[in-house]
């Protein structure tokens, strides 16, 4: 599996990870899914959670990559209630502690917060870095200003990451927060690559099926590879079955033709 650096670090990162969201586990998943290269395993404090019970995710991740921890990256998010100075802090080490690590590799804001000053809860993310709880800091579902106003303020570490929805058909922040990403130098994580499977709701799905069928590709691997081909972003795709994690491991084993990406790039938007 391809590796790209994380923003600007030296930390590298697959550039196919596995995401967490509606994952229920018990079939060995994500260990395959590390031992096959997609060591990036990300979740998040409210996936899952029980009224008031957050981290049922985390723990399940916690237990599942037990045995391969020393290989995986572990990214997870703080929700946004949860922004204040007072409970950052609180909420990173309960979520080190369901997913069984030490240091949480990245942290990431899950959604931004506009009643809590965003200077406020970036201090808060870097002084978990001086304690060593966390390694990188990240954001999720920034918009460009967002994330320029969260970039101000940070004092020692970088943002490293926005986590946004990004896929083939779904491509609103392709015009401003690509752009301002790749010159922070900022990688994109692409959630929800795969449009949760329902391609035919799209305008543009009858595209892809004929790529697929003219290439002999499944539309994961076309879908995947035109996501990760692009400078500085990465994808996390979710699975529940064994069996998908080989096929989403060799999902760019191969080259995107010029004339086959300006097919793809034809796909129009949401329907």
């Amino acid at each position: 599996m391809k590796e790209i650096s994380l923003g600007q670090t030296e930390t590298t990162v697959p550039i196919i990870g596995l995401g967490t969201a509606r994952y229920f586990g018990g079939r060995n998943v994500l260990t395959l899914g590390v031992r096959a290269g997609m060591r990036l395993i990300d979740t998040a404090e409210s996936y899952n959670a029980t009224g008031d019970t957050p981290g049922h995710t985390e723990a399940l991740v916690g237990s599942e990559i037990a045995n391969v921890r020393e290989q995986a990256f572990v990214a997870t998010k703080i929700s946004a209630q949860n922004l204040s100075c007072d409970k950052v802090p609180m909420h990173a080490r309960a979520s080190a502690a369901r997913l069984r690590v030490s240091t949480i590799d990245l942290y990431q804001i899950h959604s931004p917060n506009s009643g809590i000053p965003i200077l406020e809860t970036m201090a808060a993310m870097e002084r978990l870095v001086d304690e060593g709880i966390v390694q990188h800091i990240g954001v999720s579902n920034f918009s460009s200003d967002q994330l320029k106003e969260a970039l101000d303020v940070m004092r020692s570490y970088p943002i490293v990451s926005n986590q946004i929805r990004y896929n083939l058909f779904e491509r609103s922040v392709a015009t401003d927060v690509l752009e301002t990403c790749r010159e922070a130098g900022v990688t994109v994580i692409a959630h929800t690559p795969l449009a949760m499977a329902n391609f035919d709701r799209f305008p543009g799905a009858s595209v892809l099926h004929e790529v697929s069928h003219s290439l002999h590709r499944p539309p994961a691997h076309i879908m995947l590879t035109w996501l990760v081909s692009q400078e500085n972003v990465i994808a996390i795709p979710k699975t529940d079955r064994p069996e998908r994690v080989a096929e989403l491991s060799t999902a760019t084993d191969w080259i995107l033709e010029p004339y086959v990406r300006e097919m793809l790039d034809q796909c129009e938007g949401s329907s």
